[in-house]
């Protein structure tokens, strides 16, 4: 129940500042080599679905990447991890790492759309979307 609470509070505070804006490819298992910039957001134990469905910058979000935190494995949602968002060029040369997950907003990936599914509601594991302000919406898929 508390670890439930944990990442519920977690979700919400990650997503207060996302806006809907889901990415249009993905390279799962793939992290960049280098980038030409530092990440302008980072949250913190999220849902690789909150990753990919959000952009979480004021300017232009180039492209996320979102890695693996095993202790949320066995958690509704998972996985979990830290995304960190971009602003910058994407980049061109990509390492493989099955705990790394590339989201673009720019169709760069190796597959379409945002790979990952719904996000889901950490203490039920049903469908639904976020509003920008962090409220989980079940059901729903038109969030603002």
């Amino acid at each position: 129940m508390q670890f439930s609470t944990f990442i519920g509070l977690a979700l919400t505070l990650a997503c207060a500042n996302a806006t809907l804006d889901p990415a249009t490819s993905n390279s799962k298992g793939k992290c960049p080599k280098t980038m030409a910039c530092s990440a302008t957001k980072v949250s913190k134990a999220i849902q690789a679905a909150e990753c990919s469905h959000n952009t979480r910058t004021h300017e232009t979000q180039t492209f996320a990447v979102f890695e693996t935190d095993h202790q949320y494995d066995d958690s509704h949602g998972a996985p979990y991890g830290n995304c960190s968002a971009y602003t910058c060029g994407v980049p061109t040369s990509f390492t493989s790492d099955a705990d790394c997950w590339t989201f673009f907003w720019s169709g760069k990936g190796t597959s379409s759309g945002v790979g990952t599914g719904c996000i889901r509601d950490p203490n039920t594991s049903e469908c639904g979307c976020e509003n920008s302000d962090g409220e989980f919406i079940a059901g729903s898929d038109s969030c603002e």
